[in-house]
């Protein structure tokens, strides 16, 4: 097989490119030609949507499965069942579009193992999710992995993923593909693999591509689509047009005074309580974020994010999932539960009436886990909570400071681009799930359940603030 530049083949007659192909050559987009040389273990592929990273990594890997005598590919996104339309899907796709078909085996259907061989060797891709336990555990042996979208893939994955590659007399690689626009100040990718004190760096390749290095689109098409999904807004749009980090600040956020910087950073798990706030809406996840108290030094610490998405958006599966993380830390003291008191509501649906949070922590108990409940008998009102909330942030009020884990990076996330609506309270704009149909809310529960535990677990705080607010009012209606 011969690499030839894409810039010098799509200038070819398409009768000539038609020949080059079927006689074996592959054409690559210029900016990634490094890459086949790369002998680094993690190779860091990032940029601006449509760039063409995923399809880059993929023919490497391709070429990789036919020469290598030993090779041996999982490939996989954070969510096992996101694989199966994606990376398995531009596998299948380019060994297609390369004639490569009759030297592989692989079945495409819908409940097929997504397993591929190279029929020459037997070499492997095999599929994984970081969700998914029993996938990570079949991990044996293996040369390389490739992780799509790798930012939503937290630091514990990304380290368990890397400590597998351990074979020795073979080549070793972990490949990262993702787009830049969510990857925030706190996000590991950035703390670890791009900063100044970068502990990897000498195991580490990165390329930055843009959709203006992709010669199989057309760019001019392309840049008015990106246009159009920026709406204006210049900060997303360099974003997603051209590489650029995200943080897209608009002057509407509902936590105005959340600053990443100060209020984001590495938060060590205590000897003392842990607090569990929940939101139980289904969509796109059973939300729970997981605190611990400072009485003395007056710090609230959010330590965990565990966001249970189908199959595990329901309120035993949830539970399981905490008790689990629970045990992973050898936690034997009470659980104290906070979350939405609209979910203390009796179900009519379930046979014994019971409610969300009835199940939850039922199930909680039967996994041996002590809980108290702290679900307050009604929420507390939007736009004072986030008031309440933002003081803190920026004045310590009462003396309290919060801090987030800079390995929640999705409800860092949440806390950055969840909007405030004109009359103060949370904007939650639905979107439709493209496959189930279904109408949702993507951002903002995770914030709710921020509100909800620091309401609750400093409610005398809270109590005074509000007296102190409706005073400040009634001063202001006297003047």
């Amino acid at each position: 097989m011969r690499i030839l530049e894409a810039s010098v083949f799509k200038k070819a007659p398409p009768e000539l490119r038609e020949i080059l192909m079927k006689s074996g050559v592959l054409p690559v987009n210029d900016i990634f030609l490094p890459i086949w040389e790369s002998t680094k273990l993690i190779n860091l592929l990032y940029g601006s949507y449509g760039s063409g990273k995923s399809v880059a990594i993929v023919d490497r890997l391709i070429d990789k499965s036919l020469t290598n005598k030993y090779f041996r590919c999982y490939f996989g996104r954070k969510i096992l069942n996101d694989v199966r339309g994606s990376v398995f899907k531009t596998i299948i796709d380019r060994i297609r579009e390369r004639n490569l078909k009759h030297r592989f085996l692989f079945s495409e259907a819908p409940t097929g193992s997504m397993t591929i061989i190279c029929k020459d060797n037997g070499n492997e891709f095999i599929p994984f999710g970081a969700n998914d336990t029993e996938s990570l555990k079949s991990i044996k042996d293996p040369t390389d992995f490739f992780c799509e979208e790798l930012n939503q893939f937290t630091f514990e994955d990304f380290r368990f993923i890397l400590s597998r590659l351990r074979k020795e007399e073979v080549s070793l690689q972990l490949w990262g593909a993702f787009n830049t626009d969510k990857v925030y100040q706190s996000h590991w990718i950035r703390t670890n693999l791009f900063s100044d004190k970068n502990e990897f760096e000498p195991l580490i390749y990165r390329l930055k591509a843009n959709y203006t290095d992709n010669y199989f689109i057309n760019q001019e098409t392309y840049l008015m689509t990106l246009r159009l999904a920026a709406g204006g807004n210049m900060g997303i749009f360099n974003a997603i047009a051209k590489g650029e980090w995200g943080m897209v600040r608009t002057g509407d956020e509902f936590w105005k005074q959340f600053d990443e910087a100060r209020d984001v950073g590495k938060v060590k798990i205590e000897d003392t309580t842990i607090h569990v706030s929940v939101d139980n809406n289904v969509t796109p996840y059973v939300t729970q974020t997981v605190w611990q108290v400072f009485p003395k030094t007056k710090e609230i610490n959010q330590i965990a994010e565990i966001l249970c998405r189908t199959p595990d958006n329901n309120a035993p599966k949830a539970a399981r999932r905490m008790a689990a993380w629970l045990k992973t830390i050898d936690y034997q003291d009470v659980l104290f539960v906070h979350g939405d008191s609209t979910a203390k509501a009796r179900s009519t649906v379930d046979e014994n009436n019971a409610s969300f949070f009835d199940k939850y922590i039922a199930e909680l108990n039967i996994a041996g886990v002590k809980t108290i409940n702290r679900v307050g008998r009604s929420n507390p009102r939007i736009a004072l909570s986030a008031s309440f909330i933002n003081d803190i942030y920026e004045t310590n009020y009462g003396g309290w400071r919060i801090r987030i884990s800079e390995d929640c990076f999705e409800s860092i996330e949440d806390y950055i681009l969840v909007k405030e609506d004109v009359d103060g309270t949370m904007k939650k704009p639905k979107e439709t799930n493209k496959e189930t149909q279904v109408r949702f809310e993507p951002q903002g529960h995770i914030s709710d359940t921020k509100r909800y535990f620091i309401c609750s677990v400093l409610a005398d705080v809270f109590k005074t603030y509000k007296q102190r607010t409706s005073k400040l009012k009634m001063y202001a209606v006297d003047s």
